[in-house]
């Protein structure tokens, strides 16, 4: 679990602090994009199981400013069977957490 708080308030997954994936498409022919919360420290990991599964990064950026821990959003887009697509997500989920303090519980 993650605790961040921005300007006193702690900002929690209601208020976008979440990681998500959408499929679409055919068993063999899919698609999928979505979008993964991290810290800072996860950035590469995470990055590279995505990479290592064909799945194309979009953007990394910030959504808002002076929360702590940062928090660091990254969007991300494949093609392919939902088999790999799927895989690919869960290498990168299984990336967070690893990094026990900043946060992290």
């Amino acid at each position: 679990d993650l605790t961040v708080r921005a300007m006193g308030a702690e900002i929690t997954t209601t208020m976008g602090l979440n990681s998500w994936a959408a499929l679409a498409g055919q068993p063999e022919r899919a698609h999928i994009a979505g979008d993964i919360a991290m810290l800072e420290p996860e950035v590469n990991a995470v990055i590279r199981a995505l990479r290592r599964h064909n799945l194309e990064i979009v953007a990394l950026h910030h959504h808002m400013l002076g929360e702590m821990p940062r928090i660091i959003f990254l969007h991300y887009y494949g093609r392919g069977p939902v088999e790999g697509l799927v895989a690919g997500f869960r290498a990168a989920l299984s990336e967070l957490g690893r990094h026990k303090g900043h946060g992290r519980s």
